[in-house]
């Protein structure tokens, strides 16, 4: 098991936002990372998305273009393996 430790979560997201693909955009900007400079999320990256009242998800980055991400929401892997 891989346990990722956070303080905070990459991105927030919308989960009635996510497709039947599990695909689902979020804006950089309105994340809780928007002004670490550092953050560059890439496609084939691993982030942790919350969406402010469930556990955090594991999703991988499959596209971005600017400040927007889409990534793919990961629900098959293990959420409580993410220590927040």
């Amino acid at each position: 098991m891989i346990v990722v430790e956070v303080s905070l979560p990459d991105l927030w997201f919308d989960p009635n936002a996510v497709g039947d693909d599990m695909v689902v955009e979020c804006w950089i900007s309105n994340g809780p990372r928007a002004d670490d400079t550092s953050f560059d999320p890439a496609p084939g990256d691993w982030l942790v998305l919350d969406d402010g009242d469930e556990a955090p998800v594991r999703a991988r980055v499959v596209a971005r273009s600017g400040d927007r991400v889409s990534v793919r929401v990961d629900l098959a892997g293990d959420s409580s393996a993410l220590a927040v």
